[in-house]
């Protein structure tokens, strides 16, 4: 009986593509997760925990910047 071994998931993710996301990928994250952030309600704000002076700092930020 011979044993088979398969690639690992991150063996084949780094030859098919890169395992980080690529530049405009992780733009348009911080573009939905600002745009989310920015569409919540103030008593959704304090369930989070965020204060209003932070999210508007937050989603003030252009999206090229972390």
């Amino acid at each position: 009986m011979s044993i088979i071994a398969f690639p690992s998931a991150a063996s084949a993710r780094s030859e098919n593509r890169p395992a980080r996301p690529s530049l405009l990928r992780l733009w348009l994250q911080r573009i939905r997760a600002r745009r989310s952030l920015a569409a919540l309600n103030p008593d959704q704000l304090r369930d989070a925990g965020i204060e209003p002076w932070r999210l508007r700092h937050e989603i003030r930020k252009p999206f090229w910047r972390g």
